[in-house]
């Protein structure tokens, strides 16, 4: 069976906004989860 989308995702660690890791995959533990990257300008 082919790994979906989510779960390639969920063990990719990333800053959050005050620069904790964070692992994507802790958002949607608990339910739906909306995941936005926004580019830095400066």
């Amino acid at each position: 069976m082919a790994e979906s989308l989510s779960s390639k995702l969920a063990g990719i660690t990333l800053p959050d906004a005050d620069g904790k890791a964070t692992r994507l995959g802790s958002l949607w533990e608990a339910g739906p989860a909306v995941v936005v990257f926004l580019r830095h300008y400066g």
